[in-house]
């Protein structure tokens, strides 16, 4: 598989960038449905994750 065929599947994104993303969502799960905190990241896009993309 070429490098370009590979990006296409799995995308571009920085590991690091990913990894932020990963901690973020679950954290924000986990903090409204065991703590009971409502979290604005869980409602729909965010600007601070544009690379998300949200299905409801």
């Amino acid at each position: 598989m070429s490098d370009e065929d590979l990006a296409s599947w799995v995308g571009t994104l920085d590991p690091a960038r990913a990894v932020r993303i990963q901690q973020a969502y679950p954290l924000a799960f986990f903090d409204l449905h065991l703590r009971h905190r409502r979290q604005r990241l869980l409602n729909g896009p965010n600007p601070a994750f544009p690379e998300v993309r949200f299905v409801p």
